[in-house]
């Protein structure tokens, strides 16, 4: 099991929480920041794997294509410096 030695603001924060209710303990309310923590990095890490899948397997638009649709959506036309 890991220690953790908060910095004393952040440990006052985390008892904030718990006394306002946002855990019934500080070490459930940094278990549940953590694991929230982690489950927004799993679900980037599974977004970005099924990006590179698409790209791997040509399902993907140039930069240029993709302006030029949103141009035609738009209804403008391609400037000068372009």
């Amino acid at each position: 099991m890991a220690k953790v030695t908060l910095a004393p603001e952040i440990e006052d924060f985390v008892n904030a929480k718990v006394d306002h209710g946002a855990a019934t303990s500080a070490e459930d309310y940094v278990n549940d920041v953590l694991r929230a923590r982690r489950d927004a990095e799993d679900e980037l890490w599974a977004e970005i794997q099924i990006g590179i899948d698409d790209i791997e397997a040509g399902r993907f638009t140039s930069v240029e294509e993709a302006f030029a649709s949103v141009r035609e959506e738009l209804g403008l036309k391609k400037s000068a410096a372009e």
